[in-house]
C-alpha cells in the first residue's frame, strides 16, 4: 500500500494556478479531427473495474466543443499566459489522436456499478493565423485522468484534462510563447500591456477624455497571493435606491447598482447601511448593472474577489444570515458586452429564490463574489458574472476620478 501511494504522488499533476501575462493571441475553436469508429481506447482489467474489457470506438459527444474550448483556455492559463480576446491572432487546434484507458468502476463493498473513471492520452496539432503573415503550426500531447466517476459512463473529463494540459504545455514551448507575448505588428517583443481601447471597441466616447496609458496587467488566479484588503463588512459597503440594492466596490466612490431600466435622476440619492444618504452620479451601464460614481473619499467598501469561485464552492447573500442560497455549478464562457469579455458562472440556487434570483452574492470570506446579469426571456437561468472583470470594464471605459 504504501508503494502505491508513493507511485500516485509521483504522477504529474497540473501546476498551481499562478500569475498570468496576457498574450497578444485569441482563443479559437479546439475541432476533433478524428473519424467517427476509430478505436479510441479500451476498458481494461484493474483492481476495481468490472468486464466487459473490451475497446471503444470514438463517437463525439455532446457539448464536446465548449468543453474543448474551456480547456483551451485553462491550460493555457496553467502555463502562465492569458489569452485575449479579440486579438488579432487567433489560435485554433485539431484533436487528431486519443488513447483512453478506462475503468467500469464498482462500489468495493456492494460491487455495483458507480461509473467510469480512468486516465487518457490526446495529441493536439495547433495553428496560429496571424494575418498577413503565414500560420504557425505546434504539436503538443496531453494526460488527463479522473478518480471520481462518471455516471453516464462518457470520458469528457478525461478528454478535456488531456486537452488542457496540451494547452499547458503549448503555452511552455518557448517558440509560442516568444510569438505570443510579441507584438503582432512588429514582432518585437510585449511589454504585457492589454490592448488599445480602440482595439477593444471600448473607445472612450467624445463626451469623455481619453484615458492614460494602462499599466502592465498580471492576473492572478491564487486568492492566496491576491493582495486585496477588506474594507468593510459586505453589509456595510450595501446602499439603497428605493427597493434596489447595491454595493460600494471601490474606496475611492465606485458603487455598482442593478440595472432595472429604470431613468435614473441625477445626481441619484442613496441611502448607506448607516442611514446616510449620499449622492452619486452616473458612470455607465453594461452586464445589468449601472456604475455610480461619488465624490472623492475613503468609502467602505466591499472587497471584491480576483477570480472566478470554483465549482461546487457555496456562496451567501451580503446581507443574509450567512447561510448558503446558491453553489457555483459551472464555470460558462465569458459574456459579451461593449466589446468586453468577462467571465460567467452557472449557479444551482435555493429553490426559494429561483423566481428572483439575488443581484449580489458574496463567498463564506465575505469578498464580492457573483453579479447578476439581466435574463434574456421569462424563466431562463440567470447568468452570473465574475465581479472583478465587470468592474475592470467600467474603469476601462470611464474617466478616471
Amino acid at each position: 500500500m504504501l508503494l502505491v501511494l508513493l507511485l500516485a504522488g509521483c504522477a504529474e499533476r497540473p501546476p498551481a494556478a499562478g500569475p498570468r501575462v496576457p498574450a497578444a493571441v485569441a482563443a479559437g475553436r479546439v475541432l476533433i479531427d478524428l473519424p467517427v469508429g476509430q478505436k479510441a481506447g479500451a476498458y481494461e482489467w484493474g483492481w476495481g473495474c468490472e468486464a466487459p474489457y473490451n475497446d471503444v470506438a470514438w463517437i463525439a459527444e455532446g457539448g464536446i466543443d465548449r468543453i474543448l474550448a474551456d480547456a483551451l483556455r485553462d491550460g493555457a492559463g496553467w502555463g502562465g499566459l492569458a489569452l485575449t480576446p479579440g486579438a488579432g491572432r487567433v489560435l485554433t487546434g485539431r484533436l487528431v489522436d486519443i488513447d483512453l484507458s478506462l475503468c467500469r468502476r464498482v462500489d468495493g463493498d456492494t460491487r455495483k456499478p458507480i461509473g467510469t473513471t480512468g486516465e487518457g492520452r490526446v495529441r493536439v496539432d495547433w495553428e496560429v493565423t496571424d494575418p498577413p503573415g503565414p500560420i504557425r503550426h505546434f504539436t503538443t500531447e496531453g494526460m488527463g485522468e479522473t478518480d471520481i466517476p462518471a455516471l453516464n459512463g462518457k470520458y469528457g473529463i478525461i478528454i478535456r484534462n488531456a486537452t488542457a494540459d496540451a494547452a499547458r504545455r503549448l503555452a511552455g514551448l518557448p517558440e509560442f510563447r516568444q510569438l505570443a507575448l510579441s507584438s503582432p505588428a512588429t514582432g518585437a517583443g510585449s511589454s504585457a500591456l492589454p490592448p488599445p481601447l480602440a482595439a477593444t471597441g471600448l473607445a472612450p466616447s467624445p463626451t469623455q477624455p481619453a484615458l492614460p496609458p494602462a499599466a502592465p496587467t498580471i492576473l492572478d488566479d491564487n486568492p492566496d497571493t491576491a493582495d486585496d484588503t477588506a474594507i468593510a463588512s459586505p453589509a456595510a459597503a450595501l446602499v439603497r435606491w428605493g427597493s434596489v440594492t447595491g454595493v460600494i466596490a471601490d474606496a475611492k466612490g465606485l458603487v455598482l447598482l442593478p440595472d432595472t431600466g429604470a431613468n435614473l435622476p441625477s445626481p441619484l440619492p442613496l441611502m448607506m447601511a448607516d442611514g446616510q444618504v449620499i449622492q452619486a452620479e452616473v458612470g455607465g451601464r453594461a452586464f445589468g448593472f449601472v456604475l455610480l460614481r461619488l465624490s472623492a473619499g475613503n468609502w467602505p467598501a466591499i472587497m471584491v474577489r480576483r477570480q472566478r469561485p470554483g465549482v461546487s464552492q457555496l456562496l451567501h447573500r451580503p446581507d443574509g444570515d450567512g447561510g448558503p442560497v446558491a453553489m457555483v455549478a459551472a464555470h460558462t464562457g465569458p459574456a459579451r458586452s461593449q466589446g468586453a469579455d468577462v467571465p460567467s458562472l452557472l449557479l444551482d440556487l435555493d429553490e426559494a429564490m429561483w423566481r428572483d434570483p439575488p443581484w449580489i452574492l458574496v463567498d463564506g470570506e465575505g469578498r464580492l463574489a457573483a453579479l447578476r446579469g439581466p435574463r434574456t426571456l421569462p424563466g431562463d437561468p440567470a447568468p452570473y458574472y465574475a465581479p472583478a472583470g465587470v468592474m475592470a470594464h467600467f474603469r476601462a471605459i470611464t474617466p478616471a476620478s
